[in-house]
């Protein structure tokens, strides 16, 4: 079956799905027309329904209106399969009522992802009480949000609560608890995150100042856990047919939102300020807080992003001062927000891989070739992504970031700049 088959196969069985005749598909060839059945479950039909869904993004997302240009189609449908492999984890599986942290990304699961970072989330109820349990690592900055209007796996309303490593307490041995409920624990101060009825999930952030990326570091993976507490009953009663299709809908829900939502261009959907829509620009460095409330953003970190083009003879120049913050990083990203192969190039530089100035000026070089310069970061033979930019917890205001494009030959024995006066 090729492709064009294969997709209006599966346009037949989603139209149908969502009117209850859904074709099946003996031997792995979607039967005749005449011969198309009503779901036998309700989960069946929720399954049939993420199928539509897949064949609606590949028929009428993957367009020019979306930003997805005709040669980036097979990677469009890389970051597809992806961000469905994270829904299924996140949500196939997931009992708000014996929550358990998963990781988001990997190097082999990307969107968004920076490879000093490693990321955890797990689905909560906000009427329940739970305890989060860990111990400090390596990490230099530490956070947990709790996120609200996403329990049925749609975009995040909002941040409920947030609460990063400054905020906590920690034993002497750097284990730590950290209690979610709407009311805060009687006795003893310590570390509570308060809850909301529209909270729906928990996300934990681990970023680390190594040389070489954490996030495909086996060793970095953080000690961490979360149960509730209170009235809770025993075992779990065996999944039933209500249960796998509620389970199934919110995948393709979290699908929807994180795919269409964020991965694709959305018509009519305005960008925050620091996310430069100019080509070959940087967006004003900003508070996430100060930007938007949805999302999966973390109120304590300060975002600039833009769009590189180029060609393949050329080079994109950023010029900055490093503020004293906890971390800083800049990564290279694809049209759909991934970073190249991260094991074998140089698609990111924290802080400490950064080479600076005395005075913490930088000059960060984004090209196809390494044009033998401090600060080189590998576009992977793509000629246009995005440049993003953390700062987690400045001191100090990050400052402009100024930008310009140059032949990279031009670039061949300079040195780092010094930050401006």
């Amino acid at each position: 079956m090729n492709r064009r088959h294969f997709v209006k196969a599966m346009g037949a069985v989603g139209a149908a799905g969502v009117a209850g005749n859904i074709a099946a598909w003996p031997a792995g060839e979607a039967r005749a027309e005449g011969a198309r059945r009503a779901p036998r479950s309700e989960s069946q039909a929720a399954f049939r329904e993420l199928l539509a869904t897949l064949a609606e993004i590949d028929e009428s997302w993957l367009v020019a209106e979306r930003g997805v240009r005709e040669a980036d189609i097979p990677l469009a449908h890389r970051a597809l399969g992806m961000v469905l492999s994270g829904a299924l984890d996140l949500y196939l599986e997931a009992d708000p009522e014996r929550p358990h942290f998963t990781r988001l990304i990997s190097p082999f699961r990307k969107w968004g992802d920076n490879p000093d970072g490693i990321y955890f989330f797990t689905s909560i109820r906000g009427d329940r009480r739970y305890r989060i349990r860990g111990r400090r690592g390596a990490e230099v900055y530490l956070s947990f949000t709790v996120h609200g209007g996403d329990a049925e796996g749609h975009w995040p309303k909002r941040v409920v609560a947030d609460m990063n490593l400054r905020d906590m307490t920690f034993g002497p041995d750097g284990s730590y608890e950290v209690v979610l409920d709407a009311q805060k624990p009687s006795g003893a101060p310590g570390n509570w995150m308060a809850l909301a009825p529209d909270a729906g999930s928990v996300v934990a952030r681990f970023y680390f100042l190594n040389e070489t990326p954490a996030a495909a570091d086996p060793t970095m993976l953080p000690e961490l856990s979360i149960e509730p507490e209170g009235s809770l009953v025993g075992a779990p009663s065996p999944p039933d047919d209500a249960m796998i299709a509620a389970r199934y809908r919110r995948v393709a829900n979290w699908l929807r939102s994180k795919y269409g939502g964020q991965l694709l261009r959305t018509p009519g959907r305005k960008m925050p300020s620091w996310n430069s829509t100019t080509p070959n620009q940087i967006g004003s460095p900003l508070d996430w807080s100060d930007s938007q409330g949805g999302g999966w953003g973390a109120v304590d970190i300060v975002y600039a992003a833009g769009p590189w083009q180029l060609e393949a003879d050329e080079a994109l120049v950023i010029e900055g001062r490093m503020p004293k913050c906890l971390f800083a990083s800049v990564v290279l990203w694809n049209p759909f927000g991934q970073t190249a192969d991260y094991r074998y190039r140089t698609v990111s530089l924290n802080k400490v891989q950064m080479e600076l100035a005395e005075d913490g000026g930088y000059r960060v070089v984004v090209a196809n070739t390494d044009p033998g310069v401090p600060n080189w970061l590998d576009t992977a033979g793509r000629r246009e992504g995005t440049v993003f930019w953390r700062f987690m917890l400045p001191e100090e205001s990050p400052g402009r970031l100024d930008c310009r494009v140059v032949k990279t030959a031009s670039l061949a024995g300079a040195g780092t700049r010094r930050a401006k006066s």
